[in-house]
């Protein structure tokens, strides 16, 4: 969540103000987490794996965030209407521990 809103801030709306909507909801054994912006059009989901077996020398600093978004979570959903903005859906299965919580 924290790296797509830094995204958000950073290339959405380009350092000025604008708003961001996060709604985090427990829906049986999932977590989901929807965050809405009204920034400029961005598909995360767009966005080419890194080369994580390239050298590190050869590899530009950060660019990782989405990657990380996408393997953390179960499912990464993006999509854009010109009324409603921006909105990434991220879902992940709890364990049953966490269920307890």
């Amino acid at each position: 969540m924290d790296e797509a809103c830094t995204n958000i801030i950073k290339y959405a709306y380009a350092g000025k103000a604008g708003i961001i909507a996060i709604i985090c909801e427990r829906q049986k054994d999932e977590l989901i987490i929807t965050i809405s912006d009204y920034g400029k059009p961005f598909d995360p989901l767009s966005v080419p794996q890194p080369d994580l077996a390239a050298d590190l020398d050869h590899r530009k600093v950060g660019g990782l965030g989405i990657y990380l978004m996408k393997k953390l979570m179960d499912d990464v959903s993006y999509n854009f209407e010109s009324v409603k903005g921006n909105r990434l859906i991220m879902r992940r299965k709890l364990t049953a521990k966490e269920q307890q919580v």
